[in-house]
């Protein structure tokens, strides 16, 4: 499950990485929560733009759903137009995920040190005039395993062309597991409405940081 995120790069970094006029209003945020409004990435004849809708799937809902498993994707109505025509890009620099530990849960940092920019594969719905945005969830491959067994689907720099492109989601292009980097983050990012750069720093376990390398 992806149910925070973050994307800390500024307007014209997210411009240069996607080649789209990206509004001023598209600040750094980093502890974005379903329901709130979010940029994405879409197809726009040969070119690419940007749209913002909320975060999570409600109208006609019961409960507002967030993610769509990639491997059940194309059996679900509410999923299977959006993923014909309603593809987008979710920007990120990374994702928090929760890790049971003596019956406590801990959150997680979660990232690719080496893309300051990443792409989760998302899907965009139009309800009235407003839209709707899903990330799309796959499998965690180890070491991201050891902290919950499912993860956004993350895109390449080639996976982003191929998913907008019409591409099956199982065999998009994604960076390499090992790539991948995560510590503890304070507690404060458990409350929706926090926001700072500090909740992505980790916290100090016994006088050393408690990184990837160390599970």
């Amino acid at each position: 499950m992806c149910g925070r995120y973050c994307i800390a790069a500024s307007p014209g970094e997210m411009a240069e990485h996607y080649k789209v006029t990206v509004p001023k209003t598209c600040l750094p945020r980093y502890n974005i929560a379903p329901s709130e409004l979010i940029p994405v990435v879409v197809p726009d004849g040969l070119t690419k733009k940007i749209r913002i809708g909320q975060f999570g799937f409600s109208s006609g809902l019961k409960t507002r759903i967030i993610n769509a498993r990639v491997e059940s994707v194309l059996e679900k109505p509410l999923f299977k137009s959006q993923l014909r025509s309603g593809r987008c890009l979710v920007p990120a620099s990374g994702y928090y995920e929760w890790k049971t530990s003596e019956g406590k849960k801990e959150p997680w940092y979660i990232y690719l040190p080496e893309l300051p920019i990443i792409s989760f594969a998302g899907l965009i719905r139009k309800v009235r005039e407003s839209y709707e945005i899903v990330i799309l969830t796959t499998s965690a491959a180890m070491p991201v395993w050891e902290v919950h067994p499912r993860m956004p689907l993350v895109l390449s720099r080639l996976g982003e062309e191929e998913y907008l492109a019409g591409k099956s989601p199982e065999d998009l292009n994604s960076p390499d597991s090992t790539c991948y980097r995560m510590h503890k983050v304070s507690t404060r990012v458990n409350k929706t409405g926090e926001e700072g750069p500090d909740l992505i720093l980790p916290v100090i376990i016994n006088k050393a940081q408690r990184t990837l390398d160390m599970i």
